[in-house]
C-alpha cells in the first residue's frame, strides 16, 4: 500500500514539474521553499481556470 502512495506523490509531482526528490527532502527538512502539492495544484488550477475565460 505505501508504494502506491509513493507511485502516487512521484506521478503528481512530475505532473506539476516539480522534482520528486526535492520535494521529498523539502518536507523532511522542513525548509518550506516548496510549497504544499495542494497550494500548487490550487494555484495552478486557478491559473488555468483564468486562462479558460
Amino acid at each position: 500500500m505505501r508504494n502506491v502512495g509513493f507511485m502516487s506523490l512521484v506521478a503528481t509531482t512530475r505532473k506539476l514539474g516539480i522534482s520528486f526528490f526535492e520535494y521529498v527532502r523539502d518536507r523532511i527538512s522542513q525548509l518550506g521553499n516548496i510549497p504544499s502539492l495542494a497550494t500548487i495544484i490550487r494555484e495552478q488550477s486557478s491559473l488555468n481556470h483564468l486562462a479558460c475565460s
